[in-house]
């Protein structure tokens, strides 16, 4: 197998994986169709000092939000989107029905871009040869979920937020990318 070629920019197909703490990874692609990532800013201000010159003083790493925009036919169960911020279980039983609760559960979320057609999920480990890149963020909360019918279509807009870092300094969030040469797949991601 060559090694895939390096697109001009990532367009139209990604992968979107959700999984609760200790759960099962679910695919959410088919249904997300946009995503913004904001926030993480390492900002600063000024002080002065006596000469007249400038003291930098460090504000605490800011908040990373997505922000994922979709349609969706059902309430959850993997094909909607309210279980995720009521209750954070699936109901797997029809009729689908989720009550709004006191929970705050963990979840990690990642979005892959990939040469490779036929991956289907985003915290799976990359095939060799093939380019990808890679957002993961752990140990976040949906702190919203819109639905509007404002086009003539049920929409639904999905808000994810999680800090940078968890309460040991350790890392929540993680940028991957490979150029698909041959020993550097991009590793499966386990959330235990």
């Amino acid at each position: 197998m060559a090694q895939a070629n390096e697109p001009t920019a990532w367009t139209e197909r990604f992968l979107l994986s959700i999984q609760k703490k200790g759960g099962t990874a679910a695919n959410y692609y088919a249904m997300i169709t946009t995503y913004d990532i904001t926030g993480g800013d390492k900002d600063f201000t000024q002080i002065a000092n006596g000469k007249g010159g400038r003291i930098k003083n460090f504000s605490p790493q800011s908040e990373i939000e997505v922000t994922m925009e979709g349609y969706a036919t059902q309430v959850g169960d993997d094909e909607g989107f309210f279980d995720l911020i009521h209750s954070g279980t699936a109901d797997a039983t029809q009729p689908l029905s989720f009550s709004a609760d006191h929970s705050r559960d963990l979840f990690l979320l990642s979005v892959m871009h990939t040469t490779d057609e036929s991956a289907t999920s985003a915290v799976a480990a990359t095939t060799q040869d093939q380019r990808a890149i890679r957002d993961t963020f752990k140990n976040g909360h949906f702190v919203g979920l819109t639905q509007s019918f404002t086009d003539g279509i049920c929409k639904f807009t999905l808000r994810y937020k999680v800090t940078p870092f968890a309460k040991d300094a350790s890392a929540n969030c993680t940028y991957e990318s490979t150029d698909g040469s041959a020993t550097s797949p991009l590793p499966a991601i386990t959330y235990a």
